[in-house]
């Protein structure tokens, strides 16, 4: 996504996701927040929710679920799906897929259900994306295990990098979480390596 690699802060991200001033007039937003790092999607998650209003939260876990509802203090409804995909209310929502959810798969079932297109933001932490990306180990066998019988959890017998090559393949935006732990050459790598994985 152009220009989206370079933003450090979770709010110019969601400036590029479609904030409300590039809404159309009365089109509900649907953003879906994907990536194994469940407290940066929580975080961005909760950033929207300051710039959209109307707004609904679905979550894939039970975890995300506490930590948006003790962020947000009231002011959404968030609840938790338990379907392989989740079933929209009406108006603007945020989904916070399973750490494990393949977006293409949750975007595809959103559209197929007569929702408008949702925008797919992927939720990258700066200090461990490399080792993750370069590590050939599965899953621990204590999450894949637990993943067994989660119908949300679609990628669960895929190595770590896998599931990341999917989450930042298939996103509309990339945010860089703890880009300040970074230095310059450093971001520099991991934007060049982002792009390539997702030119468009």
């Amino acid at each position: 996504p152009p220009g989206s690699m370079s933003k450090r802060r979770s709010s110019r991200a969601i400036e590029a996701a479609g904030a409300p001033s590039k809404q159309r007039r009365g089109e509900p937003l649907i953003c879906l927040v994907c990536g194994l790092y469940a407290d940066g999607k929580v975080a961005v998650a909760c950033s929207l929710l300051k710039e959209l209003k109307a707004t609904s939260v679905l979550v894939g876990d039970l975890a995300a679920k506490r930590a948006v509802s003790k962020k947000a203090g009231g002011a959404f409804e968030v609840a938790e799906y338990a379907a392989e995909v989740p079933h929209l209310p009406d108006g603007s929502i945020v989904i916070v897929a399973h750490d494990f959810a393949q977006p293409s798969r949750v975007a595809a079932a959103v559209e197929a259900s007569g929702s408008s297109s949702p925008k797919l933001l992927c939720v990258i932490d700066t200090r461990s994306f490399l080792d993750e990306w370069e590590s050939v180990e599965a899953l621990p066998p204590r999450l894949r295990e637990a993943a067994k019988t989660d119908l949300r959890a679609h990628l669960r017998d895929k190595k770590r990098c896998e599931v990341l090559a999917e989450c930042v393949e298939s996103a509309d935006v990339i945010a860089l979480s703890h880009a300040e732990a970074a230095d310059a050459d450093e971001l520099e790598m991991l934007e060049a390596m982002l792009r390539a994985l997702n030119p468009s």
